[in-house]
């Protein structure tokens, strides 16, 4: 059984367009997702997006689904340190037959992830928003804030209607043939 591995920027909904993709179009077992997240303030933001879009939009259909945060501890990618940390960071975690997310981050993030993916024999994997509704759930999700705690098992109905919306709809997920 393959694991989710992703990488995470200020967009929360790529991971869940990636998994949809993943269980629903090619029948894969994913049961554990690992999100690479920095200490920016607005990823930390996406990461606590993360946790609501999987507990109210996808844990009904995929109640085994468990996913965790994986802090990089670094702010941002500023330097050849920072890399370094990153990479140190997704060290071991990675294995064969897993699918490395690189949707989201900074591009030495992805880049990071895609090779070390790649070096481990892990499947490489992205989902691509169109502009026009990337650019209309980055509005809904500027205008949040207080994003409320939930209990990981129960999620409150009138959340659903709001940040279900900001899984897109007409995603693309490629999943990298190297």
């Amino acid at each position: 059984m393959a694991k989710l591995i992703a990488t995470l920027g200020t967009s929360p909904g790529g991971v869940v367009e990636t998994f949809n993709f993943l269980v629903k179009e090619m029948n894969e077992e994913i049961t554990d997702i690992y999100i690479i997240t920095t200490e920016d303030k607005s990823v930390k933001k996406a990461w606590e997006v993360v946790k609501i879009l999987f507990t109210c939009c996808v844990k009904q259909e995929f109640p085994q689904i468990q996913i965790a945060e994986i802090p990089s501890g670094i702010r941002d990618i500023e330097s050849p340190e920072d890399l370094r940390r990153f990479m140190e960071t997704l060290s071991g975690k990675i294995e064969k037959n897993d699918f490395v997310d690189i949707t989201g981050g900074r591009k030495g993030m992805s880049v990071a992830a895609a090779l070390m993916a790649r070096e481990a024999e892990a499947k490489i994997i992205t989902s691509i928003i169109p502009q026009s509704e990337y650019k209309e759930i980055n509005e809904r999700l500027s205008k949040i804030s207080n994003i409320p705690q939930i209990n990981e098992t129960n999620c409150p109905e009138t959340l659903k209607e709001d940040y279900c919306n900001m899984i897109s709809k007409n995603a693309k997920t490629i999943l990298f043939d190297l």
